[in-house]
């Protein structure tokens, strides 16, 4: 591996690991806001949703600027430090609890902007670097980013523990901050015109993507759509799912970070069998498995056996950034990558994700208990896995 291939793996993998470790805060906050402060749990639900949805607004539009423009690393860092001034916020809802509404509403606003960034971004630099190979590079890197995802909840909660529920979440900011400044002086010398021959000024590339692509994109799109309503749907009120079944915050952080250690190894390995198998292939495997995973999660309130479930429910559900983002940069050009990736990830990706918090929000406000709500939404797992031949096997 080249040297500069090298160091741009290193310092998007650190982004990464920042960009993900956020992607479980709101949901373990979800229990101490909702349990210990008494938030209306539908309010919260519906922040999740919010700033799920804001996201994947927002990513296209970041993300065609970016292919417009020379500057992925500023708008990668700006997305990382906009996600330490969310903590703040969060934090500042503890502090000052006849607030706490605004600050938890300004603050899931901050994450869902600042959530826009990464991913389509850093799989385009990786894509200009590694060309064909990038799915596997993107595994790589997205173990890094599982990594965050899965120790971040326990770094949190021992922070908590430590220092409270609001100085604990400054330092979590901090972290932020300190990472996005160690990420741009890592990413800084990346420029996309040093692929493309160019010398400076504005990346050349069509406004809209060429016809032969849209059905490709609308297919995909609407079954990871579907796919992640069941995935975001789970994951966002998990902790609130083991907090009533095991009836322990300390049980809640310590599943999350055991059971998203799957993904760490999953996302490698499915990056790895994306380049040697083809995006098609392995998001069918993914979306079948992960399903089929989830059924036998519900069948026994054991933690033991649930974190070892989860575990594996997460080796194969959360592999979307090397599964997707490289069948993605399969199948368009480079030019095109950071646009496409915009439209699967935040347009599918994330909007579904948004409508499936959404929709167990709602299940949850029916009162007929969590347990019921998460057989429901399995039934959009089940859904997509039946749409999947319907994914074009050419363009």
């Amino acid at each position: 591996m080249e040297k500069g291939k090298t160091k741009f793996l290193v310092f998007t993998s650190i982004a990464h690991f920042l960009n993900d470790g956020t992607l479980l805060l709101f949901s373990l906050l979800i229990v101490y806001y909702s349990e210990f402060y008494h938030v209306n749990i539908a309010f919260l639900g519906t922040m999740a949703a919010s700033y799920g949805l804001l996201s994947g607004l927002v990513s296209p539009l970041i993300s065609h600027f970016a292919d417009r423009r020379d500057i992925d690393v500023p708008l990668i860092t700006f997305g990382l430090a906009l996600e330490g001034i969310s903590a703040a916020f969060f934090g500042l809802a503890f502090a000052f609890t006849s607030e706490i509404y605004i600050f938890i509403l300004i603050g899931a606003i901050l994450l869902g902007f600042a959530q826009a960034f990464y991913h389509p971004l850093g799989s385009a630099i990786l894509s200009y670097t590694f060309g064909k190979n990038s799915p596997t590079a993107l595994g790589i890197n997205g173990s890094l980013g599982s990594i965050g995802r899965s120790v971040m909840p326990s770094i949190i909660t021992l922070l908590i523990i430590a220092f409270g529920e609001s100085t604990g979440m400054f330092f979590e900011a901090l972290i932020m901050l300190i990472g996005s400044l160690i990420v741009y002086l890592g990413l800084s010398q990346f420029r996309r015109l040093t692929y493309e021959g160019g010398e400076s000024g504005t990346v050349k590339v069509k406004e809209k993507l060429d016809p032969k692509y849209v059905k490709f994109l609308f297919m995909l799109g609407t079954i990871i759509f579907i796919r992640s309503m069941f995935i975001s749907g789970t994951t966002t009120f998990l902790g609130e799912y083991i907090y009533k079944i095991y009836d322990s915050k300390t049980l809640v952080g310590l599943f999350l970070t055991l059971s998203f250690i799957g993904a760490v190894f999953g996302q490698p390995f499915f990056g790895w069998l994306t380049t040697k198998k083809g995006g098609r292939y392995t998001v069918f495997l993914t979306t079948i498995v992960s399903t089929a995973i989830f059924f036998v999660f519900l069948l026994w309130n054991n933690f033991i056996f649930s974190v070892s479930m989860y575990f594996l429910e997460t080796f194969f559900a959360l592999s979307g950034f090397p599964v997707l983002l490289g069948y993605v940069t399969q199948i368009f050009p480079p030019r095109y990558t950071a646009t496409a990736s915009a439209y699967i990830w935040g347009i599918s990706n994330m909007i579904g994700g948004a409508a499936g918090v959404e929709v167990m929000t709602l299940l949850i406000g029916t009162g007929i208990g969590i347990q019921i709500d998460f057989w429901i939404i399995l039934l959009f797992g089940v859904a997509s896995s039946v749409m999947l031949p319907l994914i074009p096997k050419k363009i």
